[in-house]
């Protein structure tokens, strides 16, 4: 650590903190007229620099508080050396926070006697160019004395007198300005979006700038770019367990798909008066492996098909902003993000621009999701993004329309999720699929079968078909229907039960070879009662569904009685029943 001798104004290096305290500048960069470790000791070159004002004033004021040694980070840094820059970047919270004395100078606040007189200090302050920089929040939070200066050195007043003032203009709270060992304390939501409207020169800084407030050490590499912030979350994880730092939202009408890495401290804006809250008794465990974010929690379930982690905190209530003011918490619920299972990455974030709220009216955590281990990708480009947008859109809903039925498997198993009864078919012209049904009978015991599912190349006058690619491919999907009592049965099972990409194969050519997929979505007849004949039909069709064409397919079942002709309410008129 260099420190300045404040009455030779000559630098000293120190292996262990000095025998005397110091004191210690903050203040925002003039660029070019800043005086360099290397221009320091040429006592001509930096006397030319406006830089070295600064620095001759802080060292002044640092002599009459009694203090031999001052810091300043333009010179006391050499900054050709990375090891040393690397070290003072990792060491800076902790330097500011034992010095004696940090002395911010504000070089835009103008004296009291030229300020407007319709202007307060309170909002001088707040037009301040060193409340918008990235390093100066730390150096804000960590000194327990820190004295303001305008732009003639006048002291302004001291962070204990203007404590609320401070917290208004940053957003930190009084605890934390007061004593910044209960940072600690504070969800990593919260103090991320402390810095939400800060800006850094370089775009690496904007995470090295917040190493100390976080207790994070990690090393410097300057051309990482945005990497740096995801790097910083990554190390956040392995040490604090706060979900908190996944609350972050995006833009409006940003990319559909994310990972749940936030991009940046803008990102957590709205998290400004985060609460954990550990009565909700949200049980994760979670780490960084090389699949993602691994996490073995329960997760919840919406309307849309989409997952819910929740995140056991909760955001204040943007809407009653006096309820603070009047001492009562008006939080909103507990808060969690939406996730959608994807082949590649097995789950992403989805719909980032927003959060789900859980009033605690409904439990959006399922029994059968009680327990599971999950992994969540880091983080997704936007090609990724709009990649998943037309795997999905490519995908084959399993729905209903007057049938009631469980599926007990399905496979592939990496294309099939079962909350939403959804394969993507990541946009394959010979994908195929298959569900192993059960259909509850209401006199006797439940009948099994399987849906055996895909997409068949078609031509583009082909009703419901969908183009696939700039090449002008086209798909439509195809299903068919097999029951026990059919004498393919066995066949088709046997080849249900396993899971191997050749199993999926023999499966499409069996179909192929006995009903063909060029044909109608075809009907099965299975023994019934003895009123009459059970039929179960399956049919497929093009679905929009939110704005995206997909594809679904219906199951529909009815009793035939002898003599009278089948008719089925919910068979869209397109499609004609036959018998097999």
């Amino acid at each position: 650590m260099w420190l300045i001798d404040t009455t030779l104004l000559e630098l000293r290096l120190y292996t262990r903190p000095p025998p005397q305290s110091y004191a210690i500048l903050s203040h925002t960069w003039m660029e070019e007229e800043e005086v360099s470790f290397q221009e320091f000791n040429d006592i001509e070159t930096r006397s030319k620099k406006k830089g070295f004002i600064k620095i001759s004033a802080v060292c002044k004021l640092a002599r009459l508080s009694g203090l031999k040694w001052c810091w300043v980070d333009t010179c006391c840094i050499d900054k050709t050396s990375s090891a040393e820059l690397s070290e003072a970047i990792n060491s800076m919270f902790r330097w500011y926070k034992e010095s004696a004395v940090c002395f911010a100078y504000l070089r835009d606040l103008l004296p009291e006697a030229l300020e407007e007189r319709t202007s307060s200090l309170d909002q001088e302050l707040a037009k301040c160019a060193w409340f918008r920089r990235g390093w100066t929040l730390q150096e804000l939070i960590a000194p327990s004395s820190l004295e303001f200066y305008d732009r003639d050195w006048n002291m302004r007043g001291t962070k204990a007198e203007l404590v609320d003032t401070l917290h208004k203009i940053t957003g930190v709270s009084t605890r934390v300005l007061r004593n910044s060992d209960h940072l600690r304390e504070t969800p990593v939501g919260t103090r991320m979006s402390w810095a939400a409207d800060r800006q850094t020169k370089r775009v690496e800084d904007i995470a090295y700038c917040l190493l100390g407030i976080f207790d994070i050490y990690m090393p410097l590499i300057y051309g990482e770019s945005e990497r740096a912030f995801i790097r910083l979350q990554e190390e956040i994880i392995q040490v604090n367990h706060d979900l908190s730092i996944f609350a972050w939202k995006a833009e409006p009408n940003c990319q559909r798909f994310r990972g749940l890495l936030a991009q940046s401290p803008s990102e957590f804006r709205h998290c400004r008066d985060a609460r954990l809250s550990y009565h909700l008794n949200v049980n994760t465990d979670y780490s960084i492996t090389n699949r993602g974010i691994q996490f073995d929690t329960g997760l919840g379930r919406d309307s849309d098909g989409n997952y819910l982690l929740l995140l056991g905190c909760t955001l204040r209530d943007e809407g009653n902003s006096n309820s603070m003011d009047r001492g009562i918490e008006n939080n909103k619920g507990s808060v969690g993000v939406y996730l959608k299972k994807t082949p590649k990455y097995e789950l992403v974030r989805a719909n980032p621009d927003k959060l789900h709220t859980d009033t605690g009216r409904t439990n959006p955590i399922t029994p059968q999701h009680a327990s599971m281990r999950i992994h969540i990708a880091r983080n997704l480009s936007t090609y990724d993004s709009l990649t998943l947008e037309e795997q999905l859109r490519l995908s084959i809903w399993i729905g209903s329309s007057s049938l009631s039925f469980y599926i007990e498997s399905a496979g592939p198993g990496d294309a099939w999720d079962a909350h939403s009864q959804m394969f993507t078919t990541m946009a394959d012209h010979d994908f195929t699929g298959y569900c192993r049904l059960r259909i509850p009978a209401q006199s006797q015991s439940s009948r099994e079968y399987i849906l055996v599912c895909g997409l068949v190349q078609t031509p583009s006058t082909e009703i419901n078909s969908v183009r696939v690619n700039d090449e002008g491919l086209h798909v439509r999907p195809w299903c068919h229907i097999i029951s026990q009592s059919s004498n393919m049965w066995s066949a088709f099972s046997d080849l249900t039960k396993g899971y191997g990409a050749q199993d999926l194969l023999h499966l499409r050519n069996m179909v192929d070879r006995n009903f063909g997929l060029n044909k109608r979505p075809m009907g099965k007849y299975t023994p019934g009662a003895t009123s009459g004949t059970v039929l179960v039909l399956a049919w497929a069709e093009r679905e929009k569904n939110h704005g995206l064409w997909s594809f679904r397919i219906q199951l529909s079942m009815d009793t035939l009685k002898k003599g009278l002709p089948f008719r089925n309410p919910g068979l869209p008129s397109k499609w004609k029943s036959f018998r097999v």
